[in-house]
């Protein structure tokens, strides 16, 4: 696959999938930063500060090879997205304000990625400038996400309602996109690389959660919280990470392990969302008894 083939593909995917997210949003999830100021202070801490710490360590720790602890890195500081939504409900979470924690990261991923990049990956093995980095990450997260926001608020046509829910419940199914593209680019990468990438992206997602878990209990939070934080930490945006990687650095196998870690984190989520269903159903027979 070529790479104008991937750099094509990958930013429309990615736009649509904000797209989606923004459908979701309103004007009012951004104002409940300041009803919950504390909380999403602190789960924001933990993605930004907290994620790319614990990716640092798992590198030193296993003294993993270039490719890979480039691609943890790109994980590591590309905050989670309309996946991370999806999950936070399923699995009982607080809706509300893990679609809060989406939005603020999501309007801040475009200026905190091009400038955490270098701490890790050699800047001298590529050219990419800040000014530029900044203004493509914004044409595909903030743009998509204001224009959706827009539409939402806009457009009362009774077709819209019918257009929004196919785009939302498209949203993963462009995530899966990108990862079938990237995988189809470096699948020689993929077949050397397996277990050691596989290794690090579940410790990150695995790591992350705990870490959401610990700040959620030091909140004082309940159930709800724990489960939000530890899913808005532990589940990251692999879209954004493979772009980083195939548009921005021009580097399709640094793409390995945010497409090994697009596949892989679907494991604890499941776990979670049927963990909570399996509590669900108990609870419903108990009260019917």
């Amino acid at each position: 696959m070529s790479q104008t083939m991937l750099t094509i593909a990958l930013p429309l995917a990615l736009a649509w999938v904000m797209y989606c997210v923004g459908l979701t949003l309103t004007v009012n999830d951004f104002k409940r930063v300041a009803l919950y100021p504390r909380k999403i202070t602190a789960a924001l801490a933990a993605q930004l500060i907290g994620l790319p710490l614990l990716a640092y360590l798992l590198i030193q720790l296993f003294s993993l090879p270039e490719p890979i602890a480039a691609g943890l890195w790109l994980l590591a500081i590309a905050p989670g997205d309309a996946s991370s939504n999806a999950i936070s409900h399923l699995s009982g979470g607080d809706s509300a304000l893990s679609i809060t924690i989406t939005a603020v990261s999501s309007l801040i991923i475009p200026f905190s990625l091009p400038l955490m990049l270098p701490l890790i990956i050699d800047s001298s093995s590529f050219v990419m400038p800040v000014k530029t980095a900044v203004l493509q990450l914004a044409a595909v997260t903030i743009m998509p996400l204001g224009i959706a926001m827009t539409m939402r608020r806009y457009i009362t046509a009774s077709w819209f309602a019918g257009f929004r829910s196919f785009a939302e419940s498209s949203a993963l199914w462009a995530l899966f996109f990108t990862v079938v593209v990237t995988l189809a680019a470096n699948s020689k990468i993929f077949n050397q690389l397996f277990t050691i990438a596989s290794t690090a992206a579940v410790l990150l997602c695995l790591s992350g959660m705990l870490l959401g878990l610990t700040v959620a209990k030091l909140l004082g939070g309940d159930k709800r919280l724990i489960k939000t934080l530890s899913i808005e930490v532990g589940i990251q945006n692999a879209g954004t990470a493979i772009f980083a990687a195939v548009v921005l650095l021009q580097k399709p196998e640094l793409a390995l392990t945010p497409l090994l870690y697009g596949i892989l984190m679907n494991i604890p989520a499941m776990l979670l969302i049927y963990r909570n269903k399996r509590r669900t159903a108990l609870l419903k027979d108990f009260s019917q008894e």
